[in-house]
């Protein structure tokens, strides 16, 4: 019988989640009329939309970012939830390579996408050969680059602030063990540790988050000629 490791639970809840806002907001969004006045849970949804929209316009150009912004808002709420997970008792799924390469691997395939719309399959090819036929080697290796750096950079700042965390977890029920009374009460750890998840899950979740998406579209903005 099949079984749902930690990861692939999150995972899921996670998408359901995200499915069930998106539906629910674009639902919402339908029904309003140009005099209407958005509050609430739809006022925020609105003014995320608006924010990703000036995000993306400002790096890649009003004739492209406007073609990746639906994506890379996706990207961004869905790593920002994913980042934070450990709030909520999930295992973070941006803590497993196969889930951040994943997401590096899809803004490598749109980097080469530019790369051709730009240039052509001819000039796509002949740019690996440039300016000298031995630069083959370190062009490849440079093409491939953005999908090294960009899985293995999230991959460790989430799982390094995860074991992080875990030893934070043992050290403070370590001591707090030897505190009469208590027993096998984490004491330390209640008081210690939000402080820490402030920075680790919150803070540092959403810059690792924003990161990956402002990368992705400087990478795919320089690819385009105009």
């Amino acid at each position: 019988m099949f079984e749902f490791n930690e990861v692939q639970l999150s995972i899921i809840v996670i998408t359901l989640v995200l499915s069930f806002l998106i539906i629910f907001l674009g639902k919402r969004v339908s029904k309003l009329s140009v005099t209407s006045n958005p509050k609430g849970f739809l006022q925020v949804g609105i003014l995320y939309v608006e924010m990703i929209n000036n995000v993306i316009v400002t790096n890649m150009g009003k004739k492209h970012g406007p073609k990746f912004s639906a994506y890379l808002g996706s990207v961004f709420i869905y790593m920002l939830l994913a980042n934070t997970a450990g709030l909520f008792g999930l295992e973070s799924p941006t803590s497993s390579l196969s889930v951040t390469l994943i997401f590096a691997i899809i803004t490598w395939v749109l980097i080469q996408a530019a790369n051709i719309s730009t240039n052509g399959w001819k000039g796509y090819f002949k740019g690996f050969f440039d300016p000298f036929v031995p630069f083959v080697i370190p062009n490849v290796f440079g093409a491939l680059a953005p999908l090294i750096s960009l899985s293995m950079r999230l991959f460790g700042n989430v799982l390094s602030g995860g074991i992080i965390m875990s030893m934070l977890y043992a050290f403070t029920a370590g001591i707090s063990a030897y505190i009469p009374l208590i027993g096998g009460f984490n004491v330390f750890g209640v008081v210690i540790a939000p402080v820490i998840h402030l920075y680790f899950d919150l803070f540092s979740g959403f810059l690792q988050a924003f990161v990956f998406m402002t990368l992705t579209t400087i990478l795919i903005s320089v690819e385009y000629s105009e």
